[in-house]
């Protein structure tokens, strides 16, 4: 077992960091959806992550212009769409 456990645990960590900077990009384009359809994105939170190669994630983006107002913006790896 000698190289064998190191090299997977290596394996396991290099694809947790690339997920965290994946979420990270796509967080970055769920606020640019936001502002492009008219709101001034604020505090972000992710409603429902479903991880692996076509993974998703949902971002409720508040909207700084008005109280109480949000939108939701769904990512699929860089690729983000308007929700509600």
């Amino acid at each position: 077992m000698g190289i064998v456990g190191p090299f997977m645990m290596a394996l396991l960590l290099i694809g947790w960091s690339l997920e965290g900077a994946w979420a990270a990009g796509a967080e970055a384009e769920a606020k640019a959806t936001a502002s492009a359809s008219n709101c001034k994105p604020g505090k972000i939170e992710v409603i429902r992550q479903i991880p692996g190669s076509n993974g998703e994630i949902v971002y409720k983006v508040m909207c700084t212009d008005y109280q109480q107002m949000f939108v939701l913006v769904e990512c699929r790896q860089r690729l983000c769409v308007l929700l509600r």
